[in-house]
């Protein structure tokens, strides 16, 4: 992943994350840590909240997580695509030590940790210039220049 959308998504915390079930949207927001070595984001969430029992059916979601601001000239955020899914066992067990880091609570023992492996990652930074875009795929290559799909 480029440097720079790595380096966003752990600075950051906070993702709201959509997903459909019978063409009807829905979106809730969670306390994420990003997992830079696999490329995803873990969070807790009960299995049987509306968006739990529908990313089991359709694990298909998108996202986006920013950096709140009035002033137009600093504005940062990223958008993302990718599969979600609830961990069972061992990968479970090593996503919950990986989330501790961050975030010490009980439910962290009592719900379940869910996975989203991003897929794409559009990241919006105003700093590098009004209307600046990077974006990443799955499967780019990662040693690529961060400034040879930058568009300003």
């Amino acid at each position: 992943m480029k440097k720079r959308i790595a380096n966003f998504l752990r600075k950051k915390y906070l993702c709201t994350l959509c997903c459909t079930e019978n063409n009807q949207p829905w979106a809730n927001t969670f306390y994420y840590y990003f997992d830079n070595d696999n490329n995803r984001l873990l969070y807790i969430s009960s299995d049987q909240t509306l968006h739990g029992r529908v990313m089991k059916k359709n694990p298909n979601v998108a996202g986006t997580i920013f950096t709140p601001t009035r002033f137009n000239p600093s504005l940062q955020g990223l958008q993302f695509t990718g599969q979600a899914k609830m961990l069972e066992g061992e990968d479970a067990e090593i996503a919950k030590t990986l989330y501790n880091r961050d975030y010490q609570h009980y439910l962290i023992d009592e719900l379940p940790v869910w996975e989203v492996r991003l897929e794409f990652a559009r990241l919006i930074d105003h700093s590098l210039g009004l209307f600046s875009t990077m974006e990443w795929r799955l499967g780019d290559n990662d040693d690529e220049s961060e400034w040879d799909n930058l568009d300003v």
